[in-house]
């Protein structure tokens, strides 16, 4: 009679394994199922050199290869299942840091197209600024433009007195003495000549204004440009 050792390592040696997929099956398989099923455990109790054995050797040799095809298959399945999850927790990762990547370009879009919002808005307010400030200055042009009509008018008049004024002055008031005409002459000079300096400032402001105006027409028109092509993007989202 052979010993429990070599009949073990024996028969241990003898186990073959058949049908993998379930044996790595995820959901639960009974141990009886496994054994006959994905092991050739019938075929080996029911071969020749277990079946000629005599009644309790017999029974002892079956016994051994029912726990060999056991817990060999057992073993196997805990092997299968431990690599499934291996791959499980690596697929897992993977897809995390997937994951964590598309979160962190989501997030570098969200952050340009925020960007390209509030630019848009900022030009959008400088237009609205230098609309404003055009307005505004027409509006100073033209009250500049409506006081230097003055001006010229009161110049017209001016001329226009002192033309009188001399021609009443030869005609009528030779009684007034030379003082009192000079006097008289001199004072309406010197506001003549004040007129127009004031004149030929409001002129200079007005060329000023003209040209600032113009600036910023040109500033407003390139702000636009610039918005109409932000827009486009804007109306990707």
């Amino acid at each position: 009679m052979v010993s429990n050792r070599e009949l073990f390592d024996y028969w241990y040696s003898q186990v073959r394994f058949k049908n993998e997929t379930l044996i790595a099956a995820p959901g639960h398989v009974e141990t009886f199922k496994l054994r006959h099923d994905c092991t050739n455990y019938d075929q080996l109790w029911k071969s020749p050199a277990v079946t000629q054995l005599p009644g309790l050797e017999q029974d002892r040799t079956v016994a051994v290869i029912k726990y060999v095809c056991t817990s060999r298959v057992l073993q196997r399945r805990s092997t299968l299942l431990r690599s499934k999850i291996t791959e499980i927790e690596d697929s897992y990762e993977q897809l995390e840091a997937e994951r964590s990547n598309f979160e962190k370009i989501i997030r570098r879009f969200q952050q340009v197209l925020f960007g390209k919002v509030k630019e848009a808005e900022t030009l959008q307010a400088k237009i609205r600024t230098l609309t404003t400030e055009n307005e505004a200055l027409k509006v100073e042009a033209e009250t500049s433009k409506a006081y230097t009509e003055l001006l010229e008018k009161f110049e017209t008049l001016q001329k226009a007195f002192e033309k009188e004024s001399k021609r009443r002055k030869e005609l009528g008031k030779k009684n007034q003495s030379l003082g009192g005409r000079v006097a008289h002459t001199r004072r309406f000079r010197k506001e003549r000549d004040e007129a127009r300096a004031i004149l030929l400032e409001q002129k200079e402001q007005i060329a000023q204004l003209t040209q600032l105006n113009r600036t910023l027409e040109t500033q407003n028109r390139e702000m636009r440009e610039q918005l109409s092509q932000l827009q486009p993007q804007q109306s990707l989202t």
